[in-house]
């Protein structure tokens, strides 16, 4: 047994339920106790279960009359149409099956039986499953820590010996700090492996302890009493490192069998693991099996069984009201059809490419296309149900007439109808007004096409304007039309046609003898061809030809044909004929007259080349040619003269032009200026020839005018003089060989000087440092000493060899082989530099440092920035400060395109406005030392200033100095 309840719901009332009985129908508005108000879901034809309950929606459209239902309408008569009601009818069914739930409480119990079950045995594995995994972790942590203990004792044994062997107070300090670190980690660690055993309570692993106890005492009591000593040079009968030392592998033989224990508990541990998590999942395993056949299985049949009932209701349902909703189907199905018919003609006319309205028998809009709205700017305008009349007050009577013609059934259609707006503007139309009918074959109204052909009427215009512009102007330029008719064979000459032929205006030509105008020959066949080509292949052409006229009289004319072709075939052939007589006759006179002159003008061995006013080449003469070895189709049109002259000597002459002239002279105007103030120039140039090749000339540039007196160009005249350019360098090369001469021998002078102030000043430093070195070696008290000091002396010995070789190979070349210059790196230099001083470095405590980061390399002389370095660092030690440790800080940076070293110290200082002018002479000293000679800051600043550079100096008196050197 089970009940069906309805609801009907609609958008004007509100929830309205209605029980359906057999025979009678009753409406119950509001809210029913003890039934259910389902959720607004759309369930067309489905049927859907939710608890013990069925719910089925139908949903369709219904059209309700008067008196059809008379309590529905009295609740609708404030809100419905006139006429007739549609609305939305949402039919919900309920069916209520008891049975459910029984079944519903019966799956809860065993879905809770089930669920407790399974919560209890994974909580009891759990718990057992950390436990042993406690036990686990807490054995391997034991096995890491007696492995700590191994490491830890062999650092402390290797420790002690280190130990006895150091020599230095400081390294003395550091060992025991870290001895003493290792030492307190071994006890920590051997304190916790005592508890955890105590806590485990293996036997044989007290037992091990047992045995390693002493040993450890013994240990711990020798290494903080080591600890204890601070002075460790007398360590070594009070300290008993060696007692320790021997300890070590017996307490390794102790410590290894208590890992190896550690171990096989740890495997111990893992395989009951192991047992245990078998057989808690194979209990798992075994209870999920079981619930399934004796629970979920029978469970699962029941609710089947019932399901396959629930079905059977659910067919029964939709039988009983299959038959209505059909009939409702059947309903929309009608009205959707003519709401979409309506739609597709609203479309059609507002989609419609042309301007189209439809108007009522009174004139109003009914539908109206979008290109009616945009010719007639009323995009924006609503304008359906308005009257034609009320939004175009200023439609004259015509046209009222014409609309209520057509409302009678009249049709009236123009083509072209001019119309003038009240604003002036005119438009063009082409028109359609006829009357559309109703189904019932009566006139419903009227529909009005036009299409506004303003724009082609313009176009029509402007067109004949142009047709009577170019017949003007082919009647001024002689250029006359033709056209033939391929098909018919018909010609048409226009009258400059038949003027440059000299027949009359109304002469026919005929295809066959047209021919015969054109002169027997190269013409004749020239066209002939032209015209085959045009008809077969579609080619058109454009030709020269000379024709004899029906006079009799010779004339050329340009003539331009174009075929018309369809299909592959030429079915028409039109062109112009222009006629060139006059320019040709010119032309003729003017080619003989060029030849003339390009005769002369390349017989000449000179280069001749002309220009335009700009610069660009338009005459370039054999001469030319041959002397350059440019041709004339790469210079002309395309090149100027600029390209075949140094560009050193066009800025150097410019410049002197424009002091001359007091303007910016440059480029082209280099070699014309004075031509364009009606002089020539005479000048000697340098030609570059296209392979690169120079050959000095003598140019004569002069103006190239018009009959008014107008420039128009230059022409550039040259002639090889290269025999008188080299007798010339020969008298000044053997003047200059004397010259030569004379500096070599003042060069070597110099060099000479140079050399013995250089061998003098960069020989001591080495010199000194053997002195100071053997000092040393003479008071060392150990051979080690002795070894150490002996490296040094071959270090210095060796620098001061190079230093000498090299000096020797310097005198024996020439002046300029002393500026030879190689890419040094500062880095190697400074390096080499303290190795020469060393002994300096190490007496002085002399602190240097550098940053070379910014330029790290220079191309310089090997010798010269070897001999800047030594005298500059050398100089700051040799002048430093009692007061502080010196401190050389030497850093390289770009500046420009030039690479700059700065060498600061903080030593002595010196006092600039006393002494800053005579920084750099020589023999020169400025302070109270035993070593100062004045030479090395001269040297320094000679050789700099010799390679091009220049070096200055800042400093304060008492704070230190700063040297600049610019490479």
């Amino acid at each position: 047994m089970f009940g069906i309840n309805f609801m009907i719901s609609h958008k004007w009332m509100q929830k309205t339920y209605i029980h359906l009985h057999p025979t009678i129908c009753y409406i119950f508005p509001g809210y029913i106790p003890n039934m259910l108000v389902l959720p607004q879901q759309r369930m067309n034809s489905i049927l859907k279960c939710k608890k013990n309950t069925l719910y089925l929606r139908l949903s369709c459209k219904m059209e309700i009359k008067e008196l059809l239902i008379e309590h529905l309408i009295r609740q609708l008569k404030d809100n419905h149409p006139p006429n007739k009601l549609y609305y939305n009818l949402n039919l919900y069914i309920v069916v209520k099956i008891p049975y459910m739930d029984r079944i519903e409480k019966s799956t809860k119990k065993t879905y809770l039986i089930y669920t407790a079950s399974i919560t209890l045995i994974v909580s009891i594995a759990v718990i057992i499953f950390t436990e042993n995994l406690n036990i686990a972790k807490s054995d391997l942590h034991s096995i890491n820590i007696a492995g700590r203990q191994r490491v830890l004792y062999q650092k402390i044994t290797k420790g002690l010996m280190d130990f006895s062997e150091i020599k230095e107070a400081k390294l003395a300090q550091a060992k025991l700090k870290t001895l003493s670190g290792h030492l307190s980690e071994w006890e920590t660690n051997h304190a916790y492996l005592l508890n955890a055993n105590k806590s485990i309570g293996d036997s044989r692993i007290d037992s091990l302890f047992a045995l390693i106890e002493p040993f450890y005492q013994k240990t711990v009591m020798s290494v903080n009493k080591i600890l204890d000593q601070t002075d460790h040079v007398n360590n070594s009968p009070s300290l008993n490192i060696d007692a320790t030392v021997d300890n070590r592998n017996r307490y390794l033989d102790f410590i290894d069998p208590i890992v190896k224990e550690y171990e096989h508990n740890s495997n111990a541990h893992f395989s009951s693991l192991k047992f245990l998590l078998y057989a808690l999942a194979s209990g798992i395993i075994l209870f999920i099996i079981s619930l399934f056949y004796f629970v979920i299985v029978p469970t699962t049949i029941r609710l089947k069984e019932k399901s396959q009932a629930l079905l059977t209701t659910k067919n029964t349902l939709e039988d009983s009201y299959k038959e209505t909703h059909r009939k409702m189907l059947e309903i929309t199905a009608l009205k959707a059809d003519v709401e979409t018919e309506a739609e597709y003609k609203k479309i059609f006319i507002e989609e419609a490419p042309n301007a189209i309205a439809m108007f009522d028998n009174n004139m109003g809009f009914l539908a109206a296309s979008r290109q009616w709205r945009m010719d007639y700017n009323l995009l924006d305008n609503k304008i359906i149900g308005k009257s034609l009349y009320e939004i175009f007050p200023s439609i004259d009577e015509r046209w009222r007439k014409i609309h209520l013609e057509c409302l009678a059934g009249a049709i009236h259609n123009e083509d072209e109808t001019k119309y003038t707006w009240p604003d002036g503007r005119v438009q063009w139309l082409t028109w359609d007004i006829r009357p559309w009918y109703t189904s019932k074959k009566e006139i419903g109204g009227i529909l009005i096409y036009t299409t506004d052909i303003t724009t082609i009427k313009e176009k029509e215009k402007e067109k004949l304007r142009i047709e009577q512009i170019l017949d003007k102007a082919n009647q001024v330029a002689r250029i006359g039309t033709w056209e033939v008719n391929m098909i018919s064979g018909k010609i048409h000459w226009s009258k400059v046609t038949c003027e440059i032929h000299e027949v009359p205006h109304d002469y026919v030509p005929k295809l066959d003898t047209a021919i015969n105008f054109f002169k027997e020959g190269a013409s004749r066949e020239k066209i002939q061809n032209a015209v085959k080509n045009a008809i077969e292949k579609g080619i058109p052409y454009d030709v020269e030809v000379e024709l004899i006229t029906a006079k009799g009289k010779s004339r050329w004319a340009r003539a331009i044909g174009q075929p018309e072709m369809v299909n592959g075939q030429c079915e028409r052939l039109y062109g112009v004929f222009h006629n060139i007589n006059e320019i040709k006759v010119s032309e003729n006179a003017l080619n003989k007259a060029n030849e003339e002159l390009t005769a002369i003008f390349n017989v000449s061995p000179i280069s001749i080349i002309g220009t335009d006013f700009n610069g660009l080449i338009t005459h370039f003469n054999k001469g030319a040619e041959n002397l350059l070895q440019y041709s004339a189709s790469e210079m002309i049109g395309k090149k100027t003269p600029e390209i075949i002259h140094l560009k050193e000597e066009v800025i150097r002459h410019g410049k002197v032009l424009s002091r001359l002239f007091g303007k910016n002279i440059s480029g082209f105007d280099v070699f014309v200026e004075h031509a364009r103030r009606n002089h020539f120039e005479t000048m000697e140039w340098t030609y570059v020839r296209k392979d690169g090749s120079q050959f000095p000339v003598q140019l004569i540039t002069t103006a190239i005018r018009d009959k008014n007196g107008k420039i128009k160009g230059f022409l550039g005249v040259a002639t090889d003089i290269t025999e008188q350019v080299n007798n010339r360098k020969k008298l000044i090369e053997t003047k200059e060989s004397l010259e030569v001469l004379t500096n070599k021998l003042t060069n070597q002078n110099r060099q000479l000087a140079d050399f013995a102030h250089i061998t003098s000043h960069n020989l001591r430093s080495p010199v000194a440092n053997l002195q100071t070195l053997s000092g040393f070696y003479k008071d060392a008290e150990s051979e080690e000493e002795r070894n150490e000091l002996f490296q040094k002396f071959e270090v210095v010995i060796g620098h001061l060899a190079s230093t000498l070789n090299t000096l020797v190979e310097v005198i024996q070349t020439k002046d300029q082989s002393t500026k030879a210059t190689q890419e040094l790196s500062f880095e190697k230099i400074l390096t080499k530099t303290q190795e020469i001083i060393s002994s300096q470095i190490t007496q002085s405590g002399a602190i240097i440092k550098s940053d070379f980061s910014k330029a790290q390399k220079v191309v310089y002389n090997d010798i010269y920035l070897d001999s800047i370095f030594l005298n500059l660092v050398s100089n700051a030690i040799k002048y430093k400060s009692e007061e502080r440790v010196p401190e050389i800080y030497i850093e390289s940076r770009i500046e420009g395109r030039n690479t700059v070293l700065t060498v600061t110290d903080n030593g002595l200082g010196i006092n600039m406005e006393k002494h800053g002018h005579k920084l750099f002479g020589l023999n020169k000293v400025f302070h109270k030392h035993p070593e100062a000679k004045g030479v090395g800051l001269y040297m320094t600043k000679v050789q700099i200033e010799a390679m091009g550079g220049s070096i200055s100096a800042s400093s304060k008196e008492g704070e230190g100095s700063t040297f600049t050197v610019i490479f």
